[in-house]
């Protein structure tokens, strides 16, 4: 489904991604693990072009994205993406936060568009939420509507850049369920995330890694009770008891 390769970033002098090389298979769940400053964030972000390359391939279903052939809003329609932060807008409804790119990029109308968002809701158990504003939601509230919206796309994958680390340790639980749910019904997802049990119990390949590098890329039963390498046993070994 997607690519990667030979992929690196710079910023000046700092080399951030350094000869990335993978694929992502339809309906699997990877998850991407890892210290701060890995480069877990900035490989996601270039996945769906928030960030630009410095040099390398991604490819989205066979097609080069960085060409210049290539439509960006493909790209934004068919691959989500859910924030650390849940960057919704305040001054809108939960619902009204929904409906916002399915009307402006899909051209839906409102009353397809307001259905859909109450199906998404009640998706992520929030189905009495529609009318609220999200100052009024607690943490986990807020980046359930933040999956919702990205589910109101119908997109083929969703990217989760550490999607419960903003939150207090009882609102993660809930963040979590729904992400189990959507990879239970076979939604391609890629997620940066330090919940290590979470990772454990719903991937179907773990990548670890460290200094903008892969270090480890593998099943994960093998990652988490045999990995290869001191530096990823040294990670393991500050989060797994």
């Amino acid at each position: 489904m997607m690519e990667v390769r030979h992929l690196k970033k710079k910023y000046q002098e700092n080399t951030v991604l350094n000869d990335i090389n993978l694929s992502f298979q339809t309906k699997d769940v990877t998850c991407i693990l890892g210290p701060s400053g890995a480069g877990k964030s900035t490989l996601l972000r270039c996945l769906n072009l928030l960030e630009k390359p410095t040099e390398g391939k991604i490819l989205y279903e066979g097609k080069d994205i960085l060409g210049k052939q290539f439509d960006i809003r493909q790209l934004r329609e068919e691959v989500g993406m859910v924030f650390q932060h849940f960057n919704l807008f305040p001054l809108k409804t939960v619902a009204e936060n929904i409906m916002l790119a399915p009307r402006l990029v899909k051209k839906t109308g409102k009353k397809e568009a307001r259905e859909c968002a109450e199906a998404m809701l009640a998706k992520v158990g929030l189905a009495d939420k529609a009318d609220a504003m999200p100052t009024s939601l607690s943490g986990g509230q807020q980046q359930r509507v933040a999956i919702a919206r990205a589910l109101a796309m119908q997109p083929k994958m969703i990217l989760f850049d550490e999607p419960t680390s903003a939150l207090d340790p009882e609102l993660v639980g809930d963040v979590l369920n729904v992400m189990r749910k959507l990879a239970d019904e076979g939604m391609s997802m890629i997620i940066v995330t330090h919940e290590m049990n979470f990772a454990k119990e719903v991937a179907d390949r773990v990548i670890f890694m460290a200094d903008g590098s892969i270090i480890e890329d593998a099943l994960p039963d093998q990652f988490f009770s045999a990995p290869k390498t001191e530096r990823a046993k040294s990670f393991l070994a500050r989060f797994l008891i």
